[in-house]
């Protein structure tokens, strides 16, 4: 069986350096074969407020949470 993917965008939330913001997150949904499950790869982070400091955050899109850090302004997805 094969996957299918598709590009999605999907309203992002970002929770971090006692801050929260709203975001947009682009990324690849690939479905897991023989299953109903499906997963996000590649998650790019965009529509964030500029002043947003640099460090960790957690971002929830898509019903997952992941662990980001924000680095020179650039987002570095996922940090263990």
């Amino acid at each position: 069986m094969t996957s299918n993917r598709e590009s999605v965008t999907l309203p992002g939330h970002l929770v971090g350096m006692g801050r929260e913001a709203d975001c947009g997150v682009r990324a690849i949904k690939v479905s897991l074969p023989g299953t109903a499950e499906y997963n996000y790869i590649r998650p790019a982070i965009y529509d964030v407020p500029s002043d947003l400091p640099d460090g960790l955050y957690s971002i929830t899109f898509g019903g997952k949470t992941e662990r980001v850090q924000r680095q020179y302004g650039a987002w570095i997805a996922p940090v263990a």
